[in-house]
């Protein structure tokens, strides 16, 4: 079930508005679904709307409404467009941001972009991007596959969250940048985000996880649970299409991870000991939550990490177990009844 959160309105996303109102029946008539619906807001906005970084238009516009009236913003207030129009229809929708390369407004810098995803009966959680076609810049409505703006580059993430409102950094760039020459010096960053695992990402991985078996064994690492922790083992996880990972990171430093088996069994959550009690573990559960639609999940829980587990949501349902020289604590999403 979606998070009612993904249908709210707010002083940004103000589908109450009369213009927004009419517009977004107007792109509903004649649809019999809501990919239907979906599609036409998203080519709506799309190919009416000026992406205001590549038509350099001297406007700044923030609220959905605005974007509507001036029928000009950059990607983040084109993602506010498309979700107050979506959201009237009463399809859920969320904003999605990505870390990339900003070249061509200014070299050697990174920046945000926005986007936004929407859930979609047939398909679950689909993103779109309607920053606006361009050479080189083709996105497209195709569920179930996704066609973005942009293929990702080396050092440029996707934000693995979806957000059901516009994030406060992207909220005050628009706010006190208002001419294009403000803005193009002013991109929004995010210093800290959760990102989907890359294999690049295995030695850092295996070195985290290494430094934390001191709170699963009392004794010298096993050799069967070093080899586990071993790089090209994870390599080998993070290319396999039964789990996935997904990483926090701080100034493109990982602090911690989470790793999912056959989207049911929470296989690894590791964050490094110098950043816990600082709510990462939860940043990434909720990031998993979204992304997988989790209705079901197990984990064998280190018994240091029962309460963390807790925290998160899961409960006890069988006794303590041990595996070779591994304590652990079976547990379950609290959702279900242990069995």
């Amino acid at each position: 079930m979606v998070d009612k959160s993904y249908l709210e309105e707010s002083e940004i996303i103000n589908f109450s508005d009369s213009s927004l109102q009419s517009q977004a029946k107007n792109l509903s008539q004649n649809c019999n679904s809501d990919k239907e619906i979906a599609k036409n807001c998203f080519e709506y906005v799309l190919n009416e709307i000026h992406h205001s970084g590549d038509y350099k238009d001297e406007i700044t516009t923030l609220k959905a409404s605005d974007v509507l009236k001036y029928k000009t913003g950059w990607c983040y207030a084109k993602s506010h467009l498309l979700a107050a129009l979506l959201r009237a229809n009463k399809i859920p929708t969320g904003f999605c941001y990505q870390r990339l390369s900003c070249g061509e407004y200014k070299d050697n810098i990174y920046c945000l972009h926005g986007l936004n995803a929407v859930y979609l009966k047939d398909f679950g959680w689909y993103k779109i991007d309607a920053r606006g076609n361009k050479k080189g810049v083709e996105a497209a409505f195709t569920p179930p596959f996704e066609k973005l703006a942009f293929e990702l580059k080396e050092d440029e993430f996707d934000l693995a969250t979806i957000y059901s409102k516009p994030l406060e950094t992207v909220v005050e760039t628009l706010q006190k940048n208002r001419s294009y020459e403000q803005m193009v010096n002013k991109l929004p960053l995010l210093d800290e985000f959760v990102r989907k695992a890359k294999v690049s990402d295995s030695e850092k991985l295996s070195l985290l996880t290494k430094s934390l078996t001191p709170f699963l064994f009392e004794e010298k690492l096993p050799k069967w649970f070093e080899n586990e922790l071993s790089v090209k083992s994870f390599e080998q996880r993070i290319l396999s299409n039964e789990y996935q990972h997904f990483v926090y990171t701080k100034d493109n430093i990982i602090l911690g991870f989470i790793a999912i088996k056959n989207k049911n069994h929470l296989y690894h959550l590791f964050v490094d000991k110098k950043y816990h009690k600082l709510g990462i573990a939860n940043k990434l559960w909720q990031s998993v939550k979204t992304n997988l639609e989790v209705s079901d999940m197990i984990v064998n829980a280190s018994l240091y990490a029962i309460k963390v587990y807790e925290a998160l949501g899961f409960e006890i349902c069988e006794e303590e177990k041990q595996y070779l020289q591994l304590k652990f604590q079976p547990m379950k999403y609290k959702s279900h009844i242990c069995k």
